[in-house]
């Protein structure tokens, strides 16, 4: 069953009383895939976004339909931020995570950040026309590329 992701308001973010505009999550599920394709984990994408894992879970999963446009907007600066960039691999932890990532994406044929064609992602119903393929990327992302460390 599928579901609209619900998210905390923010403060300030929308009228009281006001429904936020949902937005497909087409676009935002396959940007977040082409991550995981990467080697970057639900959690490491959900730390970097600032979400709850389960967040990242669902959408990942197809159990949201929509997002919440505060959402997709993350999902989008953190895409700009890690399309071309791997996870770290400091420890076996990381490594592994990095791989297990890499395994789903595999097997699901998620593809890569490069087979995205961005001027059609948020198009519902695109689909890239390539499925998974090896990628290496160009150097390490960063752990706060959004800016949200304490």
């Amino acid at each position: 069953m599928t579901a609209t992701v619900e998210m905390p308001a923010l403060e300030n973010s929308r009228p009281a009383g006001r429904e936020s505009v949902k937005v497909d999550a087409s676009g935002t599920r396959l940007r977040l895939r082409a991550l995981a394709a990467l080697g970057h984990s639900d959690t490491r994408i959900a730390r970097a976004l600032g979400r709850p894992v389960w967040v990242v879970t669902k959408i990942l999963t197809c159990q949201a339909r929509e997002v919440p446009p505060e959402l997709h907007a993350d999902v989008c600066r953190l895409f700009a931020a890690w399309w071309d960039k791997t996870p770290p691999t400091r420890t076996r932890a990381e490594a592994r995570a990095a791989a297990a990532a890499r395994t789903r994406a595999r097997r699901g044929r998620w593809c890569t950040p490069l087979a995205l064609d961005e001027d059609a992602v948020d198009t519902p119903g695109y689909k890239p026309r390539t499925g998974w393929l090896p990628a290496t990327g160009t150097g390490v992302a960063g752990d706060d590329p959004l800016g949200r460390a304490s």
